[in-house]
């Protein structure tokens, strides 16, 4: 617990408030989480208004309330100008997060960021670091998993599971960023060890409206890091290679060939077994082996090495051959009695052409049959780009569901169409369970199955609700009862 005006005053915001000074013993950005004690933080998002709720705080014993306006309610209220911000801010103080006694890692970029902080966990694990991990496939710590709604999640939770991480007594953290999450600030106040840029190709530019902004709020995440903290970025990419040339920071580049970036391949080859390459690094040669198909991958481990012999220079496992494992719902690979299924969360133009060519590449396939859509209430441009690309590398292409939010699926299926020139190879079916068993049936031995768009994601959304749908289970019951 900690009394209001102490805790105001140790989050550093612009607030205006003489009132009582009760003790707080919780934040809450939703009403409904509200118990005596809590402090209140009405913030607005984009289905409700917080500000709305401030009665329902009070009724349910909210010791106070942080708010952007005056209203008619109990008192003590709050005013500050952003209460984003100070949601932020005010969590960060009350759970402690300012000295964190471990490193705090962020990966950022538009694709890979899951992979590398996958990565980078089985290496502190390896380790004995006790590490944790915060993204898209949830919270891990010490054995123990929560799923998790968003890939960055609000402010006051992340604030929560970095002080549980510290209780755990964790020896490093790694956390995907997300643009959402740097624009909306939910990572304003936390300062990093190190950050990672992976790349930037279009994807929700129906947030950030254009790529310039999308990239500003990327770029965001390197003017929070501590003063000797290492910037890590992928100077392969194009904005990876602006951003590398306007930091101030201690800056690592890292590439796949070429030879000036501070880790770099010597060379790489990629089969259907795996990554085999010899990486450059400042500190000598290593010898790369992971059963993680794709040159997206071998690029995602330089990435993760960048990283660790930086950071974690001394009582490190050995990095020669380490035995990376792949990633739940990246490229993983699931052989059955018909085609090799490919269960991939690739839901960008870019990250699917990395995807398919990648799986193009491999030797003695056969056919590829690609399964996929495309996400409602997002970047609507995008989508016959998709077509596009699968039309590019697919035999045969059925266009079916992937979280229409509150979009009509058919509309996002045929927009999808509209990038597909030879729609001989193109079908539609929108439950997207009959459409993995219809991609299923009519593979043979050598074709390659690709499910596209969820990954290891467990759900489906459609108007509001998240209903229960898993595309590896989907095809592990049908190689069940083949």
């Amino acid at each position: 617990m900690i009394l209001l005006k102490t805790l105001l005053e140790n989050a550093k915001i612009p607030y205006v408030y003489d009132g009582t000074n009760p003790q707080i013993r919780d934040i809450a950005y939703d009403s409904r989480r509200v118990l005596p004690g809590t402090l209140f933080i009405a913030v607005k998002g984009f289905e409700s208004d917080g500000h709305d709720y401030i009665r329902e705080a009070f009724t349910r014993g909210a010791a106070g309330v942080v708010a952007e306006r005056m209203c008619e309610c109990e008192q003590p209220l709050i005013l500050v100008k952003d209460s984003r911000a100070a949601l932020a801010m005010i969590s960060y103080a009350f759970f402690g997060c300012h000295d964190l006694p471990f490193p705090l890692v962020g990966v950022t970029g538009t694709n890979g960021k899951t992979t590398i902080t996958h990565l980078l966990y089985q290496l502190a694990s390896a380790a004995g670091k006790n590490p944790a991990l915060m993204g898209t496939l949830g919270v891990i710590n010490a054995n123990r998993s929560f799923e998790s709604d968003r890939t960055t999640p609000e402010s006051r939770d992340i604030a929560f599971f970095l002080d549980a991480f510290r209780r755990n007594a964790c020896g490093a953290a790694f956390m995907e960023v997300s643009s959402h999450a740097i624009a909306l600030k939910r990572i304003l106040g936390l300062k990093y060890d190190a950050a990672v840029f992976t790349n930037l190709t279009r994807d929700h530019l129906d947030f950030h409206k254009d790529m310039e902004h999308y990239f500003k709020s990327k770029s965001h995440l390197f003017t929070q890091l501590k003063p000797d903290a290492y910037s890590i970025i992928n100077i392969d990419d194009l904005y990876g290679k602006r951003l590398f040339s306007e930091m101030d920071s201690v800056a690592v580049s890292y590439s796949l060939f070429d030879k000036s970036a501070d880790v770099h391949y010597r060379n790489v080859n990629i089969s259907i077994k795996g990554i085999h390459g010899i990486l450059q690094t400042p500190v000598g040669v290593i010898e790369v082996r992971a059963e993680m198909p794709g040159m997206f991958n071998a690029e995602n481990i330089a990435a993760a090495l960048a990283v660790w012999i930086h950071l974690f220079p001394y009582g490190s496992p050995d990095l020669n051959n380490f035995p990376f494992r792949p990633v739940p719902g990246r490229m993983e690979m699931i052989h059955t009695a018909r085609g090799t299924a490919v269960i991939d969360y690739a839901h960008t133009p870019d990250a699917m052409e990395k995807v398919l060519k990648a799986a193009s590449e491999l030797d003695g396939r056969k056919r590829m049959i690609t399964v996929f859509g495309c996400g409602g209430n997002r970047d609507r441009e995008k989508r016959p780009m998709m077509g596009q690309v699968a039309e590019k590398y697919s035999d045969l292409i059925i266009i079916t569901n992937d979280n229409p939010r509150f979009e009509e699926p058919l509309d996002i299926a045929h927009a999808i169409a509209e990038g597909i020139q030879e729609k001989e190879k193109m079908s539609i079916c929108i439950d997207r369970k009959e459409a993995i068993r219809q991609a299923y049936e009519m593979s043979e031995p050598g074709d390659l199955l690709m499910i596209l768009g969820k990954g290891a994601e467990t759900y489906m959304e459609i108007a509001g609700k998240r209903r229960p749908l898993n595309d590896k289970e989907i095809i592990f019951k049908l190689e069940k009862h083949k």
